[in-house]
């Protein structure tokens, strides 16, 4: 294999495996929140034995995903070296703001946490734990700002060194050549458009109702499992809380992915487009319920609903949608190609879109695991409005506990998927539009090296995931007294 796709295959691995615990560390942080402020509103011991074990498990959780996220920035300089120095001065700074504020702060408050419990009084504590879960919450908020700028970029400028060491501003729009790739870098011009581009709200608010999701169902299905074994005092009580939290995350989740795919449609049509396998341009577009994409016709097959595709991107079902077939656009098309037919742009068109089959089939993944986990959330609520929560004796509700044990998966699944939609629906663009990610790997590493640290990293980290699932696993034994 190339260089190109090995890198791509190490950075999928490796930040697919870290991508694992941030989810979970920022949802359980606000989990600890709403259990550790239901003590210090009732004084219920049981509310404090509950805030103590979460804790010892976000500690696990927040370690693993601190070690996992180390290698990635490494990656930046070994195999995308391009691409760093290109962004170095965008990623500066939001990647400086989230390490040296968010996670500072995260890290010295979870200290006083695990520490202060009795150190500090009840709402010095609870203001500590507070800290906690707003330094996971603001850490995501700079790393999905760097990472939006990948997306759609604003409030920079393409600064261009010629060979003599001229040093000139590209113009607003332009997309560098080959040759001026490795002498060109963006530069901040506006620190704010930057970071608030076009997609950085969307983006962030459904990340963090993902992450919601990833604690709420990791709390709920370890208290199913207490539960099921009728152990400790306080997993019915915190079953309540992580329920209730569950609910008001799937609905901002449903939300706010709605919010995304209709932004979607005016800053990155193409990869909209190849969610939805739309290559036709046309009103009254289709939205496929499921399929499968025949890229060589270029069409889907499968069940359709007319005209549902153009009301969610533009809230018409009159509205035009631009299809594949004429996306990037000719305009686009000619800053790279200035020189080409209309004829030749159509050719060379295909070169600029996304694995369409894959972007559509994962797409619909992570849609139905937020539809499953939607319905699930309802049956504990049907389960609770009948008074049957917790009676063990009723099967529907063994069904429940025993299916939330695994449930923490789709979240988890949700989440990873919804990355690589994100990411692979972006591509052939690392920076969308400007930079594109085989022009952006190393051309100094080989491909025997490459695929030797992925063979390492991919040891190391079954390593890390088999220890960090015994330790968790040892844990949650040991509250239930097993």
């Amino acid at each position: 294999m190339e260089v190109d796709i090995l890198s791509r295959i190490q950075f999928a691995i490796t930040a697919g495996f870290h991508f694992l615990f941030p989810p979970i560390s920022i949802g359980l942080g606000l989990f600890l929140v709403l259990v550790e402020g239901a003590w210090l509103r009732t004084g219920d011991e049981k509310y404090l034995q509950a805030a103590k074990f979460f804790t010892k498990l976000f500690v696990v959780i927040f370690a693993v995903g601190v070690v996992t996220g180390i290698v990635l920035e490494f990656e930046f300089g070994t195999n995308w070296p391009i691409y760093s120095n290109f962004v170095g001065d965008v990623f500066g700074s939001p990647l400086a703001i989230e390490a040296l504020f968010a996670f500072f702060m995260e890290s010295v408050f979870l200290g006083i946490v695990v520490w202060g419990w009795d150190r500090l009084s009840k709402k010095a504590h609870f203001v500590s734990t507070c800290f906690v879960c707003l330094g996971a919450h603001l850490s995501a908020v700079w790393i999905i700002a760097a990472n939006s700028f990948m997306q759609t970029p604003d409030g920079y400028s393409l600064e261009y060194t010629s060979p003599t060491g001229v040093v000139q501003t590209l113009p607003d729009g332009a997309v560098p050549t080959v040759e001026q790739i490795a002498n060109t870098r963006a530069v901040i011009t506006d620190f704010w458009d930057m970071a608030l581009n076009a997609s950085t709200a969307d983006r962030l608010f459904h990340t963090v109702s993902g992450a919601w999701l990833c604690g709420a169902f990791f709390a709920l299905g370890i208290c199913g499992w207490l539960i099921l074994r009728n152990k400790t005092t306080f997993a019915k009580p915190c079953a309540k809380i992580a329920l209730v939290y569950s609910a008001i995350s799937v609905l901002f989740m449903m939300f706010t992915g709605h919010e995304s795919a209709r932004t979607l449609a005016t800053t990155q049509p193409e990869k909209l487009a190849s969610l939805e396998g739309h290559y036709k341009t046309e009103k009254n577009a289709p939205l496929y319920v499921f399929g499968w994409v025949d890229e060589q016709a270029k069409c889907v097959r499968g069940l359709k609903a007319d005209g549902f595709f153009s009301f969610l991107a533009f809230g018409s079902f009159d509205k035009e949608v631009k299809g594949l077939n004429d996306l990037p656009s000719d305009e686009f098309l000619r800053k790279i190609y200035p020189t080409a037919t209309t004829q030749e742009l159509a050719e060379v068109r295909p070169q600029y879109w996304a694995p369409v089959g894959f972007c559509f089939q994962t797409f619909r993944i992570m849609v139905y695991l937020g539809v499953a986990i939607a319905v699930f959330v309802m049956f504990g609520f049907w389960l609770w409005i009948r008074n049957k929560l917790f009676d063990t004796e009723n099967r529907w509700t063994r069904l429940f506990w025993k299916w939330s044990v695994l449930s923490f998966l789709m979240p988890i699944v949700a989440c990873q998927v919804g990355w690589a939609v994100a990411e692979v629906g972006r591509q052939p663009w690392i920076v969308w539009h400007v930079l594109k990610t085989s022009d952006a790997v190393t051309t100094t590493a080989t491909s025997g090296e490459v695929l030797f640290s992925i063979i390492l990293f991919s040891a190391i980290f079954l390593l890390i995931a088999i220890l960090a699932v015994w330790v968790l696993c040892k844990k949650i034994k040991a509250v239930a007294g097993e």
